[in-house]
């Protein structure tokens, strides 16, 4: 049976960033993968999805112009952005398992379960470790109702070869969110079944003015409503109604550590995740957890996951002395406007019991939006009462790059009124940053 030094299971964000310091410090290192090397978000996820959210973008912002003097229109060929797709996902397992040969790493394929506190199997093959990193992300949460394995997932969207004429979105998350915008605008009748309410994460009122959006562009929002059975391609509902086409299951992903038998290694669970101390170290003291599949304090988004896998390794190395640094999340729903915040929401203001002032703006009389007639646009920031940015909300075509500078005052500390006195080039949405503050 061979040992390493370290063995990594997925082969992600997390698990990229940990083998290069592994490797960096020269350790013999394994990395094993269970469906294709690279991970899920250059595959399954973030980048594919922004490829075809680009395409949105444009068709809207075209749309948004033609008062303004664009004429003609524009359509979105999908089999023409899949081509593209494929091209670019299809290549990651390839160029990623290339790089870690090279690096004299050995991989593994297939479903890895612990065996005992140092040993793992791989499809009957026995591997064991000093040390373990465990990074192997999130899965789609089961659709749990009779018939609910007929549903598809976001993990499916992209092998689509022709898109459904109708499909119900069940979820209000990101993913329902941004698939939704997406495939109406790619053509499809699209249902977004929401059963409370929709992205909690995120300030009420950005979110009711996008959800008005939503339903402008003709998708039928329902509330209140949850699935009960499918059928083939037909869904029946909790009030009894029934709809037809494609299911797209998309309730949210779970920490994928169901095979793993944690157990056998002396490894705590719960429904977040691995549980890890500070320094990412679970209950065995030779197995990190990293990334999405860690119940960390950090948001499951790839920089994060990322920074994780380098710090689980970090501190795998030298003894737990990297805990994981708090900072504020920004992050961005990539729907067509989009929506991005960072830091505080009221709720959470309110909770903490903090002294604060919220300053809205409706930005669509703001010469940046009038210029490309975003009626969507506004911001909302918390300041405390000394002047410094508690959180930051956002809608509109801009509030991806935006939401990025107000990520940096934040971690920076940054006054309001430092704020004002920063120079930035005119006519741009970084350039009405004081006025928002």
């Amino acid at each position: 049976m061979k040992r390493y030094d370290v063995i990594i299971l997925g082969s992600g964000s997390a698990a990229s960033q940990a083998a290069n310091v592994l490797c960096d410090a020269g350790k013999q290192v394994a990395i094993v993968e269970n469906w294709t090397f690279g991970g899920t978000c250059p595959q399954r996820g973030c980048d594919p999805k922004k490829m075809l959210a680009e395409g949105v973008e444009l068709l809207t912002r075209v749309d948004q112009m033609k008062s303004l003097g664009v004429k003609g229109d524009i359509t979105l060929d999908w089999s023409m952005f899949k081509r593209r797709l494929d091209e670019y996902r299809f290549a990651v397992p390839t160029t990623k398992t290339h790089n870690w040969k090279e690096r004299g790493i050995d991989l593994f394929e297939g479903e890895p379960h612990f065996v005992d506190e140092d040993s793992i199997v791989i499809e009957g093959h026995e591997v064991s470790a000093h040390q373990f990193i465990i990074a192997t992300g999130l899965i789609p949460r089961p659709l749990d109702i009779p018939g609910g394995d007929g549903a598809i997932t976001s993990d499916d969207i992209f092998d689509l070869e022709t898109l459904p004429e109708a499909i119900t979105i069940v979820g209000a998350g990101y993913i329902a969110f941004e698939f939704a915008h997406i495939l109406r605008r790619f053509g499809s009748r699209v249902t977004l079944l929401i059963r409370s309410r929709a992205l909690k994460a995120f300030d009420r009122k950005i979110v009711k003015r996008l959800v008005d959006e939503t339903i402008r562009i003709g998708i039928d929002v329902r509330y209140g409503v949850k699935p009960a059975r499918l059928d083939g391609n037909v869904l029946t509902l909790s009030d009894d109604s029934t709809l037809e086409g494609v299911v797209l299951n998309a309730s949210g992903r779970i920490p994928s550590i169901e095979r793993l038998r944690l157990d056998a290694a002396g490894i705590d669970s719960d429904k977040d995740g691995i549980r890890v101390n500070e320094y990412l170290q679970t209950t065995n003291p030779f197995v990190y957890a990293a990334g999405d599949v860690s119940a960390s304090d950090n948001p499951p988004l790839t920089p994060f996951a990322g920074q994780e896998g380098r710090i689980a390794a970090l501190n795998l190395l030298r003894g737990n002395t990297r805990p994981f640094p708090e900072r504020p999340a920004p992050t961005v729903v990539f729907t067509s406007p989009p929506i991005a915040k960072v830091g505080l929401t009221i709720d959470e203001a309110k909770a903490k019991g903090l002294d604060f002032e919220c300053k809205d703006n409706d930005l669509s009389h703001f010469l940046t939006y009038e210029r490309i007639n975003d009626q969507t646009a506004f911001s909302r920031v918390l300041l405390s009462h000394d002047g410094h940015v508690l959180g930051a909300h956002l809608i509109g075509q801009h509030a991806p790059e935006l939401i990025n500078l107000f990520s940096f005052i934040i971690q920076n500390n940054i006054s309001h009124q430092h704020v004002k006195h920063l120079q930035f080039a005119y006519p741009t949405s970084a350039s009405d940053l004081s006025y928002l503050i």
